[in-house]
């Protein structure tokens, strides 16, 4: 009789596997782009794809956000939604990545920054929970490594005069001052910003009067900005600023 398996019975180990896993993480934001573009192809809103797709408009939210595991029924709804095929929904768009991955437990140069998802960067740096980066990159950028510099991925269209959906960018963690006019990853309790599904938000600083706005810089109307005033105020945590587009 052949030996057993270990693995042949009892429970799966892929969650024990952070290699694994952080690479699962990094498939799953890569699919959220893909799914996000489709549905911006398909001229649907969230609201029009949850119908067409029987999903909730939440979950679709957290499809794109990379913020959800995703089941092949839901796929396949997603596809037909969108008028294309399963396999399509993983298909390169024809732009790479604007930095070269590390491998995992490779050494790493000193150029080499971490690659957070902003919910991640939000936690992390804000002092709220402790996150690990989903990979360490060597960015095709000519800036000088410093403390603080970390990539993460920008998702959506309310910044896209600056940002375009689905660009890679440098942030610094914490932000310098003076803060006014700067674009910010900021976060707190009230934010409940549709593009990124958490309590924090990628908007530009403005501070005037007693009242703290964080601004959209975006070609549609339909972004408003986000309004702070006393004891709000107090409780916005400014978590890093945007140093470059990485593209």
């Amino acid at each position: 009789m052949a030996p057993r398996s270990p693995h042949s019975h009892g429970r799966s180990e892929v969650k024990t596997r952070p290699a694994l896993m952080r690479e699962v993480e990094r498939q799953k934001g890569r699919l959220g782009v893909r799914l996000r573009w489709l549905r911006e192809q398909s001229g649907l809103t969230q609201e029009e794809a949850a119908e067409g797709t029987g999903l909730h408009a939440k979950h679709i939210q957290r499809l794109e956000r990379g913020a959800a595991n995703a089941t092949l029924a839901t796929l396949v709804a997603c596809a037909s939604a969108y008028g294309t095929t399963l396999g399509s929904l993983f298909a390169d768009q024809g732009r790479a990545e604007p930095f070269t991955r590390l491998p995992p437990g490779s050494e790493r140069p000193l150029h080499a920054l971490p690659l957070y998802s902003l919910r991640a960067a939000a936690g992390r740096f804000g002092a709220f929970e402790e996150a690990q980066p989903q990979a360490w990159v060597l960015p095709r950028s000519r800036r000088r490594p410093e403390e603080g510099l970390f990539v993460a991925q920008v998702v959506g269209e309310s910044m896209n005069r600056t940002i375009p959906n689905g660009s890679f960018c440098i942030f610094r963690a914490p932000p310098r001052s003076p803060l006014q006019g700067k674009i910010v990853l900021a976060q707190h309790r009230s934010v409940h910003d549709p593009e990124y599904g958490g309590h924090y938000t990628v908007k530009r600083y403005q501070s005037r009067r007693g009242e703290i706005r964080l601004s959209p810089m975006s070609s549609s109307r339909r972004y408003r900005p986000l309004l702070f005033r006393q004891p709000q105020e107090a409780e916005l945590a400014v978590v890093a600023e945007l140093i470059e587009v990485l593209g």
